[in-house]
């Protein structure tokens, strides 16, 4: 019985490969993987096409389809009162955020109890609730980045 050539055997490395000083290392630190630990937004984006921030709302209005009052268009108006920050929260930690007992207009107890759940479990406020509670119109750059957090750390 004749035995198989080896894989080695058959495939040979090209001639600038082969001499002495050719090396090739795997370098894991550009490995599409590590990217994607890196910054997990670029794998979402590939998952739901176009840019990270597009990504990213579309993560934000599948995770808070269902929820009455919420209506996630942007990262900026649709989160001022709160009510997204909940209901993307409950999704995670439903013990924490009683969302059918929370009403839009009272946004300081709605923003309260969402960054109180996120802090519970280390996700750092980067968001000052007495500059939400000034403005229909929260910076999307900030408001993004918080949500960003979250993300993180629920879905990498």
């Amino acid at each position: 019985m004749r035995k198989s050539p080896s894989l080695e055997s058959v495939i040979k490395p090209p001639a600038c490969l082969t001499g002495r000083h050719a090396s090739f290392s795997y370098n894991r630190a550009n490995s599409k993987l590590s990217v994607e630990r890196k910054d997990p937004l670029a794998a979402l984006a590939r998952e739901y096409g176009g840019s990270k921030r597009n990504a990213l709302l579309k993560w934000c209005q599948k995770k808070t389809e269902g929820y009455p009052n919420i209506d996630v268009t942007n990262f900026s108006s649709s989160w001022s009162d709160g009510l997204a920050f909940c209901a993307l929260l409950h999704t995670y930690l439903p013990a924490h955020i009683p969302y059918q007992e929370l009403v839009s207009q009272d946004k300081d107890r709605n923003l309260t109890l969402a960054f109180q759940a996120a802090e519970s479990i280390g996700i750092k406020p980067s968001l000052d609730i007495d500059e939400l509670m000034h403005t229909d119109r929260p910076d999307w750059q900030s408001v993004m980045q918080y949500v960003s957090q979250i993300y993180k750390y629920f879905e990498t």
